[in-house]
């Protein structure tokens, strides 16, 4: 007669929480049908059962899931009505425990699985405030039926607990299961977009100044041939002062795709900020880049003679292989940097090589 546990969703928000309301539903259908079995099952051998009592054992096990379903998806907050529907469960597992005359089996069984569930669902907090659901159940019941007290289980009661103490944990951990797939799928996503700048769709600067960080480890340790390309869009402030900043973005967006269409898988594309973008040639010795960010320039060159002047098709480049000489990332960002600036003042629209490298 158990629940299970959703992803967080904050109580105080309207309308949040209907899937949560969905998925323990099925699993109230499920936990409360088969433990009214074990219920019935310690009652039916009891002298003295009221009408009311076998009323009461149907409004829960097979009315009430339907009902708390219903109201909690047209409640205001439906997190917070079925947290409400939780603690009423609690409250009817210590009414039957003392209904039950403390029947061992069929009341462990289910006071085990709820408490399970509360802490699942909202940790320590909710297993305790469920505690003190089930305690006002008990008194609730001591009021009501007295205390009596029938220890010994009945083997036709240890037969109608087994559906439900093998039912109802692979109902559990199925959902489990799922949640645990759908938490790691979202984790994945989140961690991905926080590499990924929102305009562009490359990698942001935290990422890839980590990548550039690893890619300058590995050649001072292991003596790799790596390249660092810095390109700055030509006129690109023009764009924005004559088309608006709309038309800018969409300027930034093409070229961003023509640097994954023309550059290679092992590259590292990455926006540094504005109208300038960074590229990591791993394992690429200098003359190899060369040839790589030629071949990127005549691709924008191209790209120029087929777009109208509202996209800014030219690009200053600055190309910088690394030597054992750089003391840092810092200083081979640093010297890139200068070489994209010696090619924006050198006339734009061309490739600055790292002069001594190239001599």
């Amino acid at each position: 007669m158990g629940h299970n546990v959703s992803l967080h969703v904050p109580e105080h928000l309207p309308g949040k929480g209907k899937r949560f309301v969905r998925r323990l539903y099925k699993l109230r259908v499920v936990g409360l049908g088969a433990g009214s079995l074990c219920v019935v099952s310690a009652l039916w051998f009891l002298p003295h059962v009221s009408p009311a009592i076998w009323a009461l054992v149907v409004l829960h096990g097979f009315i009430w899931p339907h009902l708390a379903c219903y109201l909690g998806l047209r409640n205001r907050y439906p997190y917070r009505f079925e947290r409400f529907c939780i603690m009423v469960d609690s409250c009817f597992g210590g009414f039957w425990t003392i209904a039950m005359q403390f029947n061992v089996l069929s009341c462990t069984v289910m006071l085990a699985m709820m408490s399970m569930d509360n802490m699942a669902a909202g940790g320590s907090r909710l297993f305790f405030r469920g505690l003190a659901s089930q305690l006002l159940g008990a008194l609730i019941g001591i009021a009501v039926l007295g205390l009596q007290f029938q220890f010994q289980p009945r083997m036709e009661t240890i037969l109608a607990c087994l559906p439900f103490m093998a039912l109802y944990p692979l109902v559990l951990g199925s959902t489990t299961y799922r949640l645990a797939r759908q938490l790691s799928t979202r984790s994945a996503e989140l961690e991905r977009l926080s590499r990924i700048d929102g305009l562009t769709g490359l990698f942001n600067r935290p990422y890839w100044e980590t990548c550039l960080v690893e890619t300058f480890a590995d050649c001072r340790a292991k003596g790799q041939s790596s390249c660092l390309a810095l390109l700055d869009l030509d006129h690109f402030k023009s764009v924005n002062d004559s088309y608006g900043h709309a038309s800018g973005d969409l300027a930034l967006q093409v070229f961003a795709q023509l640097l994954r269409k023309e550059l290679r898988a092992t590259d590292i594309i990455g926006r540094y900020g504005g109208e300038e973008f960074v590229v990591i040639l791993v394992d690429t010795p200098l003359a190899e880049a060369v040839l790589v960010i030629e071949r990127l320039t005549g691709a924008i060159r191209r790209m120029a003679s087929q777009l109208d002047s509202m996209c800014p098709c030219t690009a200053s480049i600055g190309l910088v292989g690394y030597r054992p000489e750089l003391e840092s990332y810092q200083m081979w960002l640093k010297e890139v940097d200068q070489a994209m600036y010696r090619a924006k003042t050198g006339g734009r629209d061309r490739i600055e090589v790292d002069a001594l490298r190239a001599a």
